[in-house]
């Protein structure tokens, strides 16, 4: 039996990594499942709760973390690719077997808009809503203030943690495969990610995140004008503007 390729997903938080798992996992040939090693949860891919008795809880995740992954990649023999996204500040001991076994193909996902990035942490901190899979009811979107130095702050902490995988890999010589969440609604990128899997590209794949934010910000940034001021002349002026991702959901990634 062909053993199925091993990947994982780093990504910050709100930078689009359950929309890619979910998209992977609409693919015959691969299990995405979502946070396994999220604090709040064993978070699997959505169609398959049934591995909760084979895989264990928080408690056995937490006990044994290697034992843990152990299990994750022994799980489904029926798939080409098996895998899961780390978030940042996720196990650290899980995170580092990870970026130590050359064998799991790591994933590097980015959000550019480090503004959006922000401000999409703010609102799900607000409403505790941070999953947006079609169908679930969610608290409408509150406006929010966003302070410029908790931004600043906030794009450099994801600038280390990205800095610190990469470094990470490098110092061990392995590849790494990088994507942006505004990528993910271009056809290329998305078959370029499947066939590094070791997958056949398709046609369309289905997504399962809604998008949340609005298409301008003002509309949910209270002190929009004032941010705008403060970040002008900076790397962060640009996000306040640039469009953003689609929701894929009413627009599913087609060639």
């Amino acid at each position: 039996m062909t053993l199925s390729i091993r990947f994982v997903i780093f990504a910050a938080p709100r930078t689009g990594s359950n929309l890619l798992c979910g998209l992977l996992n609409g693919h015959p040939d691969i299990l995405c499942h979502h946070g396994l090693f999220n604090p709040g949860g064993v978070h699997l891919a959505r169609d398959r709760a049934d591995l909760i008795p084979t895989l264990g809880d928080m408690a056995a995740r937490d006990a044994d973390p290697a034992g843990f992954l152990a299990r994750i990649w022994g799980v489904d023999g029926r798939v080409r690719a098996v895998g899961f996204k780390m978030n940042r500040g996720e196990c650290a001991v899980a995170e580092r077997l990870l970026l130590d076994d050359p064998s799991v193909v790591k994933i590097l996902l980015r959000r550019q808009n480090r503004v959006r990035t922000f401000v999409s942490e703010e609102i799900a901190r607000f409403t505790g809503a941070w999953e947006s899979y079609a169908g679930l009811v969610l608290p409408p979107i509150p406006p929010v203030r966003i302070r410029t130095d908790a931004l600043m702050r906030h794009a450099e902490l994801n600038a280390a943690y990205y800095a610190r995988i990469e470094t990470a890999m490098r110092a061990s010589g392995q590849e790494w495969l990088e994507t942006d969440y505004e990528a993910l609604a271009v056809p290329q990128e998305l078959a370029r990610i499947l066939v590094r899997l070791g997958v056949a590209p398709r046609d369309a794949l289905p997504a399962i995140c809604r998008k949340r934010a609005p298409a301008d910000l003002r509309t949910n940034i209270l002190n929009f004008d004032e941010l705008a001021q403060a970040l002008r002349g900076t790397p962060l002026a640009d996000d306040l503007t640039r469009p953003d991702l689609p929701d894929l959901v009413r627009q599913p990634i087609a060639s």
